[in-house]
């Protein structure tokens, strides 16, 4: 049986991620100024992936004997007759693509059957099985990590859960199923089926290096969930990979693919700090060298971690400060700490030789101008490696996307981009926030405090 994981993209001159924002994807453009473009031209150059949760399906397939094929493409290109040759069709979904989706699966419906499956379609599983797919709800590799018979989803409708009752959908399934989440349980993603189609890469910190993303821990408990979509199929319970097990998928890239950068992909990495000490530990003993990246919250960065994790391989954070206002932070449950303690914290890291990069959010719902110019101006104060300002999007599915469903400014999901203001604002138009943007990425990028401190990185070697 051939199975076809089409990865479908709507045609953008914008870097399209369907990984990030927890697998509702981004659309980096960052406005129409001209260092805005200057920047959205250089993300889509420098970073791609595709959906890790297409990757280790890709594997489980294969591992029960499937023949697998990774075909990522642009709707406008889409080839329905070499589809034509598969017996099945898993796609992968997002916001950011969604009305492409939707597109391609009109396309071949009703000559192939079609299996839509990631976040977002397990939030917004209506309009896919009104085009004529099934839905598999949940994290899929755990679904086909315990349902290997592919030959009932031919005839599938509906959607599908992880745990399911016989002759529900039109499939008749294992009764009572339980499914055990626990991450150790995976295979190795099948980055070689990846790798015919297309290359993984990310060069947002110099250099041409062979990089893979990966992930140690899922699962968020933060009470950002209010408008984060992490939580919504990773869950709040973190669910940890065991250090052993993380490091031999590393050392495996090594060999296999001569991988010497990894980008941890973990919400919010360091959440359990014994499991992160017990991580680097493991690195350390192996010998392995490598460098990685992460994403984490300041306040799980002391200095002794901090230096285990440069030890380790650590070359950059990733870190979010959101907001520089007390009242837009509340707004949306965003907790911090204070701006000094943020700043002393980036310092230290900066010190270690580890590049931050710092998230800000314009257009919070109590945002006005003023308080943008705000952040603006405490993001140039903290002056960090790099700064990403993206817009409040209240994402369906979350909660925060109830409050706004009835007062939004656009109904196609592709537009929910995370850099377009998608709902009626009261202090901030549509036109405003876009100018916002621009003048943000233009005083960040062009502040000549920064441009010094690019030149001193270089000649440091940092």
């Amino acid at each position: 049986m051939k199975v076809a994981i089409l990865d479908i993209y709507s045609p953008r001159k914008a870097r399209t991620s369907k990984d990030t924002n927890g697998g509702y994807g981004t659309v980096n453009d960052y406005g129409n100024g001209f260092v805005a473009k200057a920047l959205t031209r250089i993300k889509n150059k420098s970073a791609d992936w595709p959906p890790l949760y297409s990757v280790y399906t890709a594997a489980i397939l294969r591992k029960n004997g499937y023949k697998v094929e990774y075909i990522k493409t642009d709707i406008d290109k889409l080839n329905s007759r070499h589809l034509s040759e598969f017996d099945l069709v898993l796609m992968t979904s997002s916001v950011v693509c969604h009305e492409s989706e939707l597109k391609a699966i009109k396309l071949l419906n009703p000559h192939i059957p079609v299996g839509v499956m990631g976040p977002f379609a397990s939030s917004v599983t209506k309009p896919y099985i009104d085009a004529g797919a099934f839905v598999i709800a949940g994290e899929p590799e755990f679904y086909f990590l315990y349902q290997p018979e592919l030959e009932l989803l031919k005839k599938a409708t509906g959607v599908i859960h992880r745990s399911t009752e016989t002759k529900t959908f039109g499939v008749e399934l294992q009764v009572g199923l339980k499914i055990d989440l626990e991450l150790d349980k995976l295979p190795f993603p099948a980055w070689d089926i990846i790798l015919k189609q297309f290359k993984p890469r990310y060069k947002l910190i110099g250099g041409s290096r062979v990089f893979f993303p990966l992930f140690a821990t899922r699962g968020c408990p933060y009470s950002c969930r209010h408008y984060c979509v992490y939580p919504l199929q990773q869950g709040t319970k973190i669910r940890l990979r065991s250090p052993k097990t993380i490091v031999e998928e590393m050392i495996h890239m090594q060999e296999q693919f001569g991988a010497s950068l990894f980008l941890f992909r973990d919400p919010v990495f360091s959440l359990n700090r014994k499991h992160t000490v017990q991580l680097c530990e493991e690195i350390i003993r192996t010998g392995m060298k490598c460098d990685f990246i992460i994403e984490t919250h300041l306040n799980n960065l002391d200095k002794k971690l901090s230096q285990l994790l440069k030890r380790a391989g650590l070359v950059m954070v990733k870190v979010g400060i959101e907001s520089a206002d007390d009242a837009s932070m509340k707004s949306v449950r965003r907790f911090t700490i204070e701006q000094d303690d943020q700043l002393r914290r980036i310092r230290y890291l900066e010190r270690l030789g580890i590049k931050v990069t710092c998230f800000y959010i314009l257009g919070l719902p109590e945002d006005t101008q003023a308080t943008c110019i705000r952040t603006i101006d405490y993001s140039k104060l903290i002056n960090s490696y790099g700064a990403q300002f993206s817009v409040f999007t209240a994402y369906p599915g979350t909660p925060v996307y109830k409050e706004y469903e009835d007062n939004l400014s656009t109904q196609r999901f592709e537009e929910f981009t995370g850099f377009n203001l998608t709902y009626k604002h009261k202090n901030i138009s549509y036109e405003q926030s876009q100018k916002i943007m621009s003048y943000a990425y233009h005083e960040y990028y062009t502040n000549p405090k920064r441009l010094l401190k690019s030149i001193r990185g270089f000649i440091s070697g940092n």
